[in-house]
């Protein structure tokens, strides 16, 4: 398996810890708008709605270990536990969402001279994560 140096990512799918194998992660997060705008407003006014939170990784590293972790879930739409975790050095904040992840899409290939690679991925994180500070 190639090597890769430490990072300030990690990332556990389903308990299994795949951050060897992970070049890219991160996590977006992102408030509705709701519309409030009546016929007494002067312009457009808007409140917040629900936070919506997706994932995406980019799979550098393949081999059939982490295609083991994570194909049979994409193939299924299995829901699972996902944590990612980004360390500054000092601290690490944790986001976790507990039986509550799956994934949506994910595109496995490469070519006769490189690596394999599974880029794409998107996790879709349903409701607010638990955020931990260390």
């Amino acid at each position: 398996m190639p090597v890769k140096g430490a990072g300030s990512v990690t990332i556990t799918w389903n308990s299994n810890n795949i951050t060897s194998y992970v070049n890219t992660a991160s996590i977006a997060g992102q408030i509705a708008e709701l519309d409030t705008t009546d016929f007494g407003s002067s312009a457009m006014e808007y409140i917040p709605g629900l936070a919506d939170w997706t994932a995406n990784l980019e799979i550098r590293n393949w081999d059939s270990t982490v295609d083991g972790y994570l194909m049979p879930d994409l193939l299924a739409g299995t829901v699972r536990t996902f944590v990612i975790a980004f360390n500054d050095g000092t601290n690490t904040v944790t986001y976790t969402w507990t039986s509550n992840a799956f994934m949506t899409a994910g595109t496995l290939g490469g070519s006769a001279s490189e690596l394999v690679s599974l880029t794409g991925v998107t996790v879709r994180c349903n409701g607010a994560p638990t955020r931990s500070v260390a």
